[in-house]
């Protein structure tokens, strides 16, 4: 064999090598896409990312052929024509699950507000998310405060859900959730049922503090999750989707375009930071992709709503028992 032979037979072998080597790269790559899309799946069942949701406002043609979309849903008038069936003044709505070493200091906060000193049109409502130590610890301490209902759900379906059932059973015609493990500072109530009505709004959000053992910083920020809301609001838009987390931001994106909405530059109650907060637990802290999915698809749907009748879910419930003192 001649030496132009032999270079020619070595040319072909490297390029086939070569060619083979890419082939197998590309193969790899290709499995490697297959087992992230397994491990997602697997996630998905472990409940790590949200159910993909399919939500079209009722206006959109393609919501028409759908019939399993349970959220949205028309309405046939608009809130503010809506008959007032509620007294004056305000029900503060708190859930509670695992709560029982901080919702004392969260009522005690709440009995020392200043607006209760010349107004008795005020109640609380404590929905306990399935949690047996937490209404235990309630109906030994709830004798101690005035105007206090508790209820106890049949099952664990988190905060939303929790609201959702209990918002109706409020009789005042202003409405407050507030967090079962945070503080008011005596003012709150005061300062909100004073701005709503000089202005007339609708929905008002506004700031807190981060304290506790777990504060890494003194940080101050919009608090999304302790809304103040005009009940007949509440009742026509349907509440809170049944999420376990960012159903508060989906709600003020969705409806705050329709409403008389104010952001409050006022920093209102402490926002207590330890183990149990949703927003510094890995799966679902601020930036963990469980949280940036929720983000991203309220933006994606949010974008869909182009009128009132659009940002109307069906509201989802969970079944209750309310708790009495012993006599």
């Amino acid at each position: 064999m001649g030496n132009e032979s032999f270079y020619n037979l070595k040319s072909i072998i490297f390029i086939f090598l070569f060619l083979n080597s890419i082939v197998l790269s590309s193969s790899k790559h290709h499995i490697k896409g297959k087992v992230i899309k397994i491990k997602r799946k697997f996630k998905i069942l472990r409940g790590e990312y949200p159910p993909e949701l399919i939500i079209l406002p009722p206006s959109s043609i393609s919501r028409k052929n759908l019939n399993y979309c349970s959220y949205y849903t028309p309405k046939d008038k608009e809130f503010s024509q809506m008959p007032i069936k509620y007294k004056n003044g305000i029900s503060i709505i708190i859930t509670a699950y695992k709560m029982e070493k901080y919702i004392k200091d969260t009522l005690d906060s709440i009995s020392a507000q200043t607006w209760f000193k010349n107004h008795t049109n005020w109640e609380i409502l404590i929905g306990v998310d399935a949690c047996n130590n937490t209404l235990k610890y309630l109906q030994r301490i709830m004798k101690n405060y005035k105007n206090l209902r508790v209820f106890m759900m049949e099952e664990n379906k988190g905060t939303y859900v929790t609201t959702n059932t209990i918002m109706p059973l409020a009789k005042y015609n202003y409405l407050l959730r507030f967090d079962a493990d945070d503080v008011m500072y005596p003012y709150l109530i005061e300062t909100l049922m004073k701005e709503s009505k000089s202005k007339d709004l609708d929905l008002i959000i506004f700031k807190s503090k981060n304290f506790g053992k777990k504060t890494k910083s003194k940080s101050i920020f919009w608090a999304e999750g302790q809304i103040f809301i005009k009940h007949c609001v509440f009742d026509y838009f349907g509440g809170f989707l049944p999420w376990k987390i960012a159903a508060d931001t989906e709600l003020i994106f969705r409806i705050g375009k329709f409403v008389k909405f104010m952001k409050m530059n006022k920093i209102l109650f402490k926002r207590r930071i330890h183990d149990n907060n949703l927003t510094i637990q890995k799966k679902s802290k601020m930036k963990s992709v469980f949280r940036k999915w929720h983000i991203k698809y309220i933006n994606k749907v949010s974008k869909k709503i182009k009128n009132i009748n659009d940002a109307v879910i069906i509201k989802i419930t969970n079944n209750y028992n309310e708790i009495f003192l012993k006599t």
